[in-house]
């Protein structure tokens, strides 16, 4: 009997550890994914799993010291319960973490829903929104760790995904529009991403319209809503280099695509006008394998 409580105990110190490692992951997922910084600062971590630590070696040491020095039937009743509440504990963890999951994956289709309905309206830039993502992950993989420790890494994902989002309120006729657009339909084109943050400003998606907002300006001051460079941030600067980009090197219905290296060349030539001389030094080095891999949808 004293060895199936000290089973039973050992059997649920392994559980238990091995849900209070699952509840952690389960607290970084949901951070990472609702932008909740504010929320879920690393102190909560810490306090988490202490406090579960704490628990689980506190009960084992009694639950030890009464199996081996003061062994009596109460002993596999104490063993039993802390077994199969660490199960519980398991349990519950696993059904928070497919729950948090599940939200995601929901989220997600949503976006990729309103990503369709943006492809469907513009039949040039299907995939467009995929391929900004790509080239943004890409050139933040290639950041120097100073610039990268100021970056989300997922709202400048999201945002990219998202950046075109206020494009649905374009007319399709402007959208594609063969010739030159005039000034009327070019000031209903810079419209969209005022659009696109009034579209998510009261949705999961809040803290990233500010990106999507800004992809359009300029570092000189001339963009679409004339902000100044250091109002701009950093992601927004990253999805306009990922932007540009794309939108050389993909046949749209006014223009063929160009070449990669003339793209490359183009982009170097609007460096500290149009784009961020950084970036764009950071991204023009790239090799061109890993562009044309993430170019391939």
């Amino acid at each position: 009997m004293k060895y199936l409580c000290l089973v039973l105990v050992a059997s649920g110190t392994l559980i238990m550890g091995w849900s209070i490692w699952q509840y952690y992951r389960v607290l970084h997922y949901m951070k990472v994914q609702t932008y909740e910084q504010k929320i879920f600062h690393n102190w909560i971590y810490g306090v988490s799993f202490m406090m579960m630590l704490f628990f689980m070696v506190g009960y084992v040491l009694f639950a030890v010291t009464l199996i081996i020095e003061t062994f009596h039937p109460d002993s596999l009743l104490v063993s039993a319960i802390f077994f199969f509440g660490a199960i519980f504990v398991l349990f519950m963890v696993n059904v928070q973490k497919t729950m948090s999951k599940t939200i995601t994956n929901k989220v997600v289709e949503t976006m990729q829903s309103m990503i369709a309905l943006i492809e469907a309206k513009d039949y040039y830039t299907k995939g467009h929104s995929e391929h900004v993502c790509r080239l943004a992950e890409l050139l933040y993989e290639h950041l120097p760790d100073d610039i990268k420790q100021k970056i989300d890494f997922t709202k400048l994902k999201d945002a990219a995904m998202l950046h075109d989002i206020g494009k649905v309120g374009i007319s399709d006729n402007i959208l594609n529009k063969p010739a030159q657009l005039n000034d009327k339909e070019h000031a209903a084109v810079k419209q969209h991403p005022k659009d696109g943050k009034n579209i998510l400003e009261k949705t999961t998606y809040r803290d990233i319209c500010d990106i999507i907002l800004y992809h359009h300006e300029r570092v000189d001051g001339n963009g679409y809503y004339n902000i100044s460079e250091n109002d701009i941030p950093l992601e927004s600067k990253i999805i306009s280099i990922a932007d540009t980009f794309s939108a050389l090197i993909t046949d749209r219905i006014y223009r063929k695509k160009f070449p990669l290296c003339e793209a490359l060349s183009i982009l170097s030539e609007v460096a500290g006008t149009q784009l961020d001389p950084v970036l764009v030094h950071i991204f023009c080095n790239i090799p061109e394998k890993k562009i044309n891999d993430v170019s391939v949808l």
